[in-house]
C-alpha cells in the first residue's frame, strides 16, 4: 500500500507540474518552462537531492559544460524569474492547489509542499452513477504500458543479442549516417510519444506541434475527453506517462551497436522533453509519425509523404500529396504481409545541421528500414537515385521503401520512390 501511495504522490506531482507548465505565467517563456520542466525531470524521474548551477547552464541553456558562472548569470536571472513565476500562479489560477512548488536558492532543486499540515492524496472520485466499464481504454492502456516496459527492455539489452551487420567497408553507409552523426556536434534521437499518439486516436483530437510544446492540449483534456466518452483519469495517465513504441525503441537499440558508425555524440531524447532550441542547433534522428512525434511537423511542408490512421487495422499507412494522394496500403493480417519504411534526410531548423526521420507501418516495416539503411548496396543504389549525388555529402531526400514480408535482407526491399525534398 506504501508503495501505491508513492506512486501516487509521483503522479500527482507530474500533473501539478504540467498544469504550471502549461499556464500563462510560465508557457509563454519557452526558456522558463523548459527550465521547469528539467528541474522537474530530475527530481522526480531521477530522485536528484541537489541540482547545481553548473549543470542547468549546460543542459538547459546550452552553455559548455566547464563555463564560468561568476560571469555568466543566465541560470541565476531565469530561476529567479522563475520563482516569481511560481508565486504568481499559486496566488492566482493555482491558489487551489493542495501542494505547492518551491526552488530553494543555492540548490535547485525543486520542493513540494503540502499547504497544510495534512499529506498529499488524490482526491477521491465524486460519486457518480454506475456506468459500464470503457474496456477499450483499459485495453489500450494495458498496451502502453507493455510498449514502455518493452522499450526499457530493448535499450538495455546486451549488445551482444544484436545482428549488427558486418562491419566492412560501407563509404556510402557511413556517408549517410555522418550527415546526422558527427564529431563536433550533438545527435538527438527522439523517441516518439506513443501516449499521446493514443490519446488523439481515442479522441480524435488531432494535436499541433504548438499544443504539444506548451502542453495546451491538458487544459481542455476534461472536456476532450468526456466528449470522447472515456474516462478522464485514465486518459490523463495515458498522456502524462512517458511510452515509446516497441518498434522505435528497437530501431535505437540496433542504431547505437551499428558499427562503423560513431554515435557517442548520440544523445536520447523522450519527444515530451524536446524543445525548438535543441531542434535548431543540433542533428537529430526523429521517429515515429507527426501524431506520435510532433516535432516532425515543421518538416512536413518539404516532404510530399503524409501517414493516414487506419483505425479498423489498428496501422498508419503512408499517403503521397505530391502523387494525387496516392495510397500505400499495407497487406492483410495472415496474408502476404507488405510495410513500409519511409526515411527523409532534411536540414534542422536552423539550417546548420542534419534532420532523419524514420517513420513506418510497424515492427517489421521498421526492422526492414534499418537493415536497408545499415546495407551498403542498397544505399548506394538509393543514392544513385538522387540529383547531387555525386558529391562530398549525401543529398537531402525523401524515400519511401516497401518491405516484404518480414523478410530481414535488404535485397526483398523495394524503393517505391526516392526524391529531393521542397
Amino acid at each position: 500500500m506504501a508503495q501505491a501511495n508513492g506512486v501516487h504522490v509521483a503522479d500527482a506531482r507530474r500533473s501539478l507540474i504540467e498544469r504550471v507548465a502549461s499556464s500563462r505565467h510560465v508557457n509563454r517563456s519557452a526558456r522558463l518552462r523548459d527550465l521547469l520542466l528539467y528541474l522537474a525531470g530530475r527530481v522526480l524521474d531521477d530522485e536528484a537531492g541537489e541540482i547545481h548551477e553548473q549543470e542547468l547552464g549546460h543542459k538547459v541553456f546550452g552553455r559548455p559544460a566547464d563555463y564560468d558562472t561568476a560571469s555568466d548569470n543566465i541560470v541565476r536571472v531565469h530561476a529567479s524569474m522563475l520563482r516569481k513565476r511560481l508565486e504568481q500562479y499559486f496566488a492566482s489560477e493555482g491558489a487551489d492547489e493542495p501542494v505547492i512548488i518551491e526552488i530553494p536558492k543555492g540548490n535547485y532543486a525543486p520542493v513540494f509542499r503540502v499547504r497544510t499540515e495534512q499529506m498529499l492524496v488524490l482526491p477521491a472520485a465524486p460519486p457518480e452513477r454506475a456506468r459500464p466499464t470503457d474496456w477499450r481504454l483499459w485495453t489500450l492502456a494495458l498496451l502502453v504500458f507493455l510498449l514502455a516496459c518493452s522499450t526499457a527492455f530493448l535499450l538495455l539489452w546486451p549488445s551482444s543479442r544484436v545482428k549488427t551487420p558486418a562491419s566492412g567497408s560501407a563509404p556510402t553507409v557511413r556517408l549517410l549516417w555522418s550527415q546526422v552523426f558527427q564529431p563536433n556536434r550533438a545527435t538527438d534521437i527522439v523517441l516518439d510519444d506513443a501516449g499521446v499518439g493514443l490519446y488523439q486516436e481515442l479522441t480524435g483530437k488531432s494535436l499541433s506541434l504548438s499544443e504539444y510544446f506548451d502542453r495546451g492540449y491538458l487544459r481542455s483534456l476534461p472536456q476532450t475527453a468526456a466528449s470522447a466518452h472515456l474516462d478522464e483519469r485514465s486518459a490523463s495517465w495515458i498522456v502524462l506517462h512517458k511510452h515509446s513504441s516497441f518498434a522505435d525503441a528497437n530501431f535505437v537499440r540496433k542504431l547505437l551497436q551499428m558499427p562503423g558508425i560513431d554515435t557517442h555524440r548520440g544523445i536520447l531524447r523522450f519527444a515530451r522533453d524536446y524543445s525548438f532550441r535543441e531542434l535548431k542547433a543540433d542533428n537529430a534522428v526523429l521517429l515515429g509519425n507527426s501524431r506520435s512525434n510532433p516535432w516532425i511537423e515543421p518538416f512536413e511542408a518539404k516532404l510530399g509523404l503524409r501517414w493516414i490512421s487506419d483505425s479498423a487495422a489498428g496501422v498508419y499507412y503512408p499517403t503521397d500529396t505530391w502523387d494525387s494522394g496516392k495510397n500505400f496500403h499495407t497487406g492483410e493480417p495472415g496474408g502476404s504481409y507488405e510495410g513500409y519504411f519511409a526515411a527523409s534526410l532534411l536540414p534542422n531548423l536552423g539550417g546548420n545541421g542534419s534532420v532523419l526521420i524514420i517513420s513506418g507501418t510497424g515492427g517489421s516495416a521498421i526492422n526492414g528500414g534499418f537493415d536497408f539503411l545499415s546495407d551498403e548496396q542498397a544505399v548506394s543504389e538509393l543514392r544513385k537515385k538522387l540529383p547531387g549525388a555525386a558529391g562530398n555529402a549525401f543529398p537531402f531526400f525523401e524515400a519511401l521503401i516497401k518491405v516484404k514480408g518480414r523478410s530481414g535482407s535488404p535485397r526483398d526491399s523495394t524503393v517505391v520512390f526516392c526524391r529531393a525534398p521542397k
